[in-house]
């Protein structure tokens, strides 16, 4: 028996689907399937039951199932006792990012990290905020910047600030003090529905009661200021990252409309005191402290 099994088992129980539990995992349905069967094999007995409405576990895969998730548990909470022995934290942290370096002060992270834990190691992923929450909860990612509530209990949440959100419009169009029925009458280049930015902009147009034209779709906060001061649309955009292109005379912010928006660092919950999560969570909080 191998521990990713369990890992599949437990995940499969929680997502009542092969096929769900497959895109969490990051691998194929076959594969899911192929792991579970080899499982049962294994234990003599019946896990899971396919129904029309997923699969079902059986009773004796259900008084299995968090035993399952306490070895699991119980081998991170070893690694993370070895790991905390050592005279100083050694290792490597993956870490989801959801907007621009600077915004994030990455740097000042990567600056702290080299004076007080040098033997940490960060690989950083752009991903919008709904793919690090998936990719965090796969344990792809360690570590994850994301934007908009989290409610998901498997993950402890911290968060560093509110961040503001404006509306950058192409500076030809004199957009400045522009109402909802203009901004409607404009092209937007839009984020699909893992970034909570989209789920803003069209419950804000929705509350108006206009629909509106979404031209291109990108979750990278760059990519859209940059295709904004292009002049192919507009766009929301976090306001520090939209004023400093709005200093340069790129783009213009519309006035008098805002919305807030929670920045947080997501971790598995039972990861929280793993010492290199742990560190690397604890020296951004301290980062974003004030803020």
């Amino acid at each position: 028996m191998e521990l990713n099994h369990l890992q599949t088992f437990v995940v499969v129980t929680e997502e009542k689907s092969i096929t769900q539990a497959a895109k969490r995992l990051f691998t194929t349905p076959s594969s899911i399937s192929v792991q579970i069967k080899t499982l049962e094999d294994e234990l003599g007995f019946q896990l899971f039951v396919r129904t029309a409405r997923g699969m079902q576990i059986t009773e004796k895969g259900q008084a299995l199932v968090l035993k399952a998730r306490q070895t699991l548990e119980t081998v991170h909470d070893f690694v993370s006792q070895a790991t905390g022995m050592r005279t100083y934290l050694m290792g490597e942290i993956a870490l989801g990012l959801n907007a621009s370096l600077g915004f994030l002060r990455i740097p000042e992270l990567i600056q702290k990290l080299n004076q007080e834990a040098s033997g940490l190691n960060l690989h950083l992923h752009h991903h919008a905020s709904g793919h690090v929450i998936e990719h965090v909860l796969a344990e792809k990612l360690d570590l994850g910047f994301v934007f908009g509530k989290v409610t998901d209990n498997r993950l402890s949440v911290k968060q560093l600030s509110t961040a503001e959100l404006v509306i950058a419009a192409p500076f030809a169009w004199d957009l400045e003090r522009a109402d909802w029925p203009e901004l409607s009458r404009h092209p937007w280049i839009s984020s699909d529905y893992y970034c909570p930015f989209q789920v803003i902009v069209d419950q804000a147009f929705k509350q108006q009661t206009l629909s509106y034209h979404q031209v291109i779709r990108t979750n990278d906060d760059v990519s859209k200021a940059e295709l904004v001061s292009a002049g192919l649309g507009l766009s929301l955009l976090e306001a520090t990252e939209a004023q400093t292109y709005a200093q340069t005379g790129k783009i213009r912010i519309v006035k008098d409309i805002s919305f807030p928006c929670a920045l947080s660092v997501i971790c598995l919950s039972y990861r929280h005191h793993d010492p290199l999560v742990e560190t690397v969570s604890r020296f951004i909080q301290t980062l974003w402290q004030g803020v």
